[in-house]
């Protein structure tokens, strides 16, 4: 009986040791998982759309896109970016450019109170894009409506700078410029 009582006990020790080292392992997995997500420059989300530059920019013409007061994803928008991004629309004051500086978070802002009783639609004509391993940046003329059936009020050019990070595509910064600061757009700018 004695016996059989050191045995179970022996037992019973060694499975609590079994669970404490599976229960270790799968901490230390956890934290090696977090820790090499956290490594990835883009951020720890990786949404589809940021799989190809190819998909990413239209994805982000169609964020921005919609009607008046719409309900838009501005989740994936800030997850398309890297955390430190930076958005510059070009405004124009007596021809003069008037950059605003802006984190995603502000634009967002800003689009919510711009857009909340305007639809707008921005779609993209034509893009260039030029890549160097991690890096790609690209030119894409855009056209702004208030109505899919009337014609373009403004166009204009978005830049936007590009890295992988292994991974995914994110935005490191966009500039756009528009035929607001009479600037406009020709055969030879559509040459890019």
């Amino acid at each position: 009986m004695t016996t059989q009582i050191n045995n179970n006990v022996h037992i019973k020790s060694k499975l609590v040791t079994l669970i404490m080292l599976t229960s270790m392992l799968n901490a230390t997995q956890t934290q090696a998982q977090t820790q090499h997500q956290a490594e990835y420059f883009c951020g720890p989300n990786n949404p589809v759309v940021a799989q190809s530059i190819e998909t990413l920019i239209p994805a982000l013409y169609d964020i921005v896109s919609g009607d008046a007061g719409a309900k838009k994803d501005w989740q994936l928008m800030k997850s398309l970016f890297a955390e430190k991004a930076i958005i510059t629309p070009v405004f124009h004051k007596d021809t003069l450019p008037q950059p605003k500086i802006s984190s995603v978070d502000e634009f967002i802002a800003l689009n919510k109170q711009i857009f909340k009783n305007i639809n707008f639609y921005e779609t993209e004509v034509k893009n260039i894009s030029f890549s160097y391993g991690h890096m790609a940046t690209v030119l894409s003329h855009y056209e702004s409506r208030d109505d899919h059936n009337k014609a373009p009020y403004s166009q204009g050019i978005n830049t936007f700078q590009l890295l992988n990070d292994g991974r995914r595509w994110c935005v490191i910064s966009v500039t756009w410029d528009s035929d607001k600061g009479g600037h406009f757009i020709d055969q030879q700018t559509l040459k890019l």
